[in-house]
């Protein structure tokens, strides 16, 4: 089985893209094909700020990418970027459900279509309960506050590999060892990815 795990943020619009490719490779391959979320917090802030003039400038180059349009996304500049935590433990916990890629899909559509605010755990609740996840489930393993621990790590293990971007990618064989698995930095395409997939 092919192992793809990546690093996003749900501020980031090429790591919106890059969870839309997945979708389609995961039509391809089905179940020769596992994603793995890891999270990495773009905007480790409290409360909300303005979004500085470079995201908006990263944000407006983002729309130019033929995704967009081929899948007719209407992106919507945000009034705020927040502290997406929840949202990334969230997604962490999905992978124990093999829905990280559906509820992470979710995530994104409604930060950049919707205009929602994703540090709300109302709304997060409510889009991980549409998703098809264990809300009384994820309530316990926030609360216990595991998930925190596997987030942190994955932000140390982000740094440790040297990324300096999102989205970031290990991609390998899953039952190989670790060392094996190839780094990848930035978005990349259905046909890119196909290009790089172990055969």
């Amino acid at each position: 089985m092919i192992q793809i795990q990546i690093w996003a943020d749900f501020e980031c619009p090429y790591s919106y893209f890059q969870t839309i490719v997945f979708e389609k490779l995961q039509i391809k391959y089905q179940d020769r094909l596992e994603i793995v979320w890891r999270a990495f917090e773009l905007t480790p802030v409290e409360g909300n700020i303005s979004p500085p003039q470079s995201y908006i400038d990263n944000l407006e180059a983002a729309k130019s990418e033929p995704i967009v349009m081929q899948e007719n996304l209407k992106l919507l500049t945000p009034k705020f970027l927040t502290y997406t935590w929840l949202a990334q433990e969230s997604v962490y916990f999905a992978n124990s459900q093999g829905l990280s890629l559906k509820l992470a899909r979710a995530l994104f559509d409604a930060f950049f279509l919707s205009g929602l605010d994703i540090s709300s755990e109302e709304v997060v609740m409510k889009i991980a309960s549409q998703a098809g996840i264990d809300i009384l489930q994820l309530r316990q393993a926030l609360d216990n506050g595991e998930l925190t621990k596997h987030v942190m790590a994955d932000e140390q293990e982000f740094k440790t590999y040297g990324f300096q971007g999102l989205p970031a990618m290990l991609i390998g064989e899953k039952n190989f060892s670790p060392r094996s698995f190839m780094p990848i930095m930035g978005y990349k395409t259905v046909e890119e990815l196909l290009e790089i997939l172990p055969k």
